[in-house]
């Protein structure tokens, strides 16, 4: 309506031009000199004029316009210039962890929901608007709706998940949603997050690849293309803390890997520290029970190390914590594992008795042992491998079919076979078997004065997975009689030669097969080939061969959150009929994804899970699982180079929800001109009466311009 008012710039005009010149009547004897200077005063008045003209007719059109109110508006339709178009709108909410960090109003999660139900309740009655989840896999919260209740009522009930985030995956299942709609409608997303930069890594790793490409894996998701960047605004609340100061338990090393009773274990502690330079206390429970304190002087925005020692540990497995005190991220502040301490390590023996009874002995010298076990080779295929941690193969060859399989399947998931030849075992027999270290060639007999052979260690290669230190009694040379041996073909894949008889001659070999770890002797655990096993290092040997494949398959201590969880790499001898369950008591579902291998689909709350066997009364731990401690990490992101890593043309930031609905209300509805026009009108008045009041000044007539020289002629000034 008050652009009505800028007719009224035609007011100076009209009086300019209607305005009447007053004659002034003066007598004189000529009017040649009057004539003469009104033709050179006349143009320089007609100036002036047209500059006050203009001077008081851009005053007018500034007040006119201050009223009027004008706003300054961008748009992303070019037919939405001069009206309001509708929108559809995207909002992505940043659901890690990191995102429950305390801030003195509130948490960053709940105030990034209130900030988008501010913006939902702000859309108009025509606008849509549709609500995603940034996890490590993007959720769909509500799909595109015009049903605005709807949608903040999904909002409130969403909580937070302990789990990291990927902003790029959710931002592009946004622009997916968006470009569905065919309409042309304005397009925005909005990102509500703590300005984390771990995040946004996605953006800034996928910078060098080329946007109009499609990504190498369909699976990740469609790709957002320049076009779109070009066409979707974007907008970004970082609500975090600008100096985060948060310290959290990163990481646990338990040292050996493999733990028996009596022994001492050590606890090696990664502390991430976020913020400046502090000292911290760490402490350390098993379980329920105070072990004890470190103090801990971190560095800045970096990590430390601290170690406990803990010993006295009974056989059984024990729930262990490490924590540092309680900070504005509450939920990093404990990191759980689990000790498993075992009394002796179970082993099956097979083979016939004469050729098993040395070993026997020195697995369970004295007396009977429950933990060793001797069968004949025709026994294994009813024997559940998965009961022991080594099997001792000793002239068990030739193998059935299924028990081929069995073995095989047991060293893929983390076992440790230990072959030796007998007197039933020509290089045939083992045909079928292809997992050894290397296939039996020959027979080979040792003259008398060649017998004494000294085993020797062969040092490790650069790629060698499989490596040995020989574990003698102090004072003893490892010297042994031969009488015969196996010869060998060419190694397999990831096998080698660990320990040599005399300078060249194979003595044992080695091979990693998925997680475990198969060994293969030259000659047999009886008398009958050489005198190994009545010396004094066959024993710490054949010991030493268990732990080592013992630890190299051990279940780690802890396991973080994610999906496709191993269960075979990560629970101790799992069974199908195990059930395993979660810390509020929740069944965990496992599926076979072929040939036996057992996955977890995805471990979405940190906490000790339980397993209760078939036939068991009292549930065990089992896994003990913690959060990404990365996401722990709080560095905030670099705003200004928010643009270059998500390549959107139109990036609005904000860090309070405050200033983002002002940048909302700016963006949609223009930014208003009232107070430019203003102090317009101002600067136009001042300078219109500057210049009226120096015209006035210096306005002379064509008489005073006028004088007589001494000559009497009349001159012209």
């Amino acid at each position: 309506m008050f652009l009505w008012a800028l007719a009224a710039a035609s007011i100076p005009l009209m009086l300019h031009m209607f305005q009447r010149r007053r004659t002034v009547v003066t007598p004189f004897p000529t009017l040649r000199f009057l004539k003469a200077a009104q033709r050179r005063s006349s143009s320089r008045v007609r100036f002036e004029n047209f500059i006050l003209w203009l001077l008081r007719t851009l005053l007018v059109i500034a007040i006119a316009l201050a009223f009027a109110v004008p706003v300054l508006r961008s748009s992303t339709n070019d037919s939405s210039l001069l009206t309001r178009a509708d929108r559809d709108v995207a909002i992505i909410l940043d659901a890690s962890y990191s995102m429950n960090y305390e801030l003195e109003r509130d948490t960053v999660w709940n105030i990034c929901k209130e900030t988008a139900v501010g913006i939902v309740n702000k859309l108009q009655k025509g606008d849509r608007v549709c609500v995603f989840l940034a996890s490590e896999v993007p959720q769909v919260v509500i799909e595109m709706t015009a049903e605005h209740a709807a949608v903040v009522q999904a909002i409130r009930a969403r909580e937070s998940l302990p789990l990291s985030s990927r902003l790029d995956e959710a931002v592009a299942l946004a622009v997916f949603a968006l470009e569905q709609q065919q309409n042309r409608r304005e397009k925005e997303i909005f990102i509500l997050t703590d300005g984390q930069s771990l995040p946004w890594h996605g953006f800034r790793d996928a910078m060098n690849q080329a946007e109009e490409s499609p990504p190498a894996d369909a699976s990740k998701g469609p790709a957002i293309t320049r076009e779109q960047r070009n066409a979707i605004s974007l907008f970004v609340l970082a609500a975090g803390a600008q100096l985060p100061d948060n310290a959290c338990p990163f990481d646990v090393k338990v040292t050996p890997n493999l733990l028996l009773a009596g022994q001492t274990a050590r606890i090696n502690v990664s502390v991430a520290r976020s913020g400046p330079a502090k000292q911290l206390t760490v402490g350390l429970e098993v379980n329920g029970q105070d072990r004890g304190r470190r103090d801990l002087m971190t560095e800045a925005d970096t990590a430390s190390a601290v170690e406990f020692i803990v010993g006295g540990l009974e056989p059984g497995v024990h729930v262990a914590k490490v924590t540092t005190p309680q900070d504005a991220l509450p939920e990093d502040d404990a990191f759980l594992f689990l000790l498993r301490v075992r009394e002796q390590l179970p082993a099956l023996v097979v083979g016939p008795r004469d050729a098993t009874r040395f070993l026997k002995a020195a697995l369970a010298p004295g007396a009977a042992d429950e933990n060793i076990r001797q069968v004949e080779t025709a026994e294994l295929d009813g024997v559940d491998l998965r009961d022991f941690q080594a099997v001792f193969l000793c002239d068990a060859f030739p193998l059935s079919g299924q028990a081929a399989i069995k073995v095989e399947e047991y060293v893929k998931t983390g076992g440790v076979v230990i072959v030796f030849p007998g007197e039933r075992a020509d290089p045939s027999a083992y045909a079928g078997f292809s997992i050894l270290p290397a296939p039996p060639k020959d027979i080979e007999s040792v003259p008398l004065e060649l017998s004494a052979r000294q085993l020797r260690r062969v040092p490790p290669q650069p790629d060698q997975v499989v490596v040995f230190s020989m574990a003698v009694p102090d004072g003893t040379v490892p010297t042994l009689a031969l009488k015969r041996y196996q010869t060998f073909g060419e190694l397999a894949e990831g096998a080698a030669v660990l320990v040599t008889a005399g300078n060249d001659t194979p003595f044992m070999l080695g091979r990693a097969l998925g997680r475990g770890r198969i060994f293969q002797f030259a000659v047999s655990a009886d008398r009958e080939w050489s005198s190994l096993p009545v010396t004094a290092f066959f024993l710490p040997i054949v010991h030493q061969l268990i732990r080592l494949g013992a630890g190299a398959s051990i279940q780690p201590p802890h396991v973080r959150l994610g999906s496709n969880i191993l269960v075979n790499e990560s629970v101790p001898n799992y069974r199908e009929d195990d059930i395993i369950t979660g810390p509020t008591g929740a069944i965990v579902p496992i599926k076979d994804s072929g040939n036996r291998t057992f996955v977890i689909e995805a471990l979405t709350e940190p906490g000790v899970y339980l397993r209760t066997k078939g036939g068991a009364a009292e549930p065990e731990p089992v896994l003990a699982v913690n959060t990404d401690r990365a996401e722990s990490y709080l560095a905030p992101v670099p705003v200004e180079q928010l643009q270059e890593w998500t390549g959107f043309r139109r990036i609005i930031t904000a860090q309070e929800p405050e200033e983002l609905f002002r940048q909302i209300e700016e963006f949609r509805n223009g930014r208003k001109l009232v107070e430019f026009c203003f102090w317009l009108a101002l600067i136009l008045a001042l300078t219109e009466w500057w210049y009226a009041n120096r015209i006035l000044r210096q306005k002379t007539g064509a008489i005073e311009k006028m004088s007589v020289d001494l000559a009497g002629k009349v001159v012209i000034q």
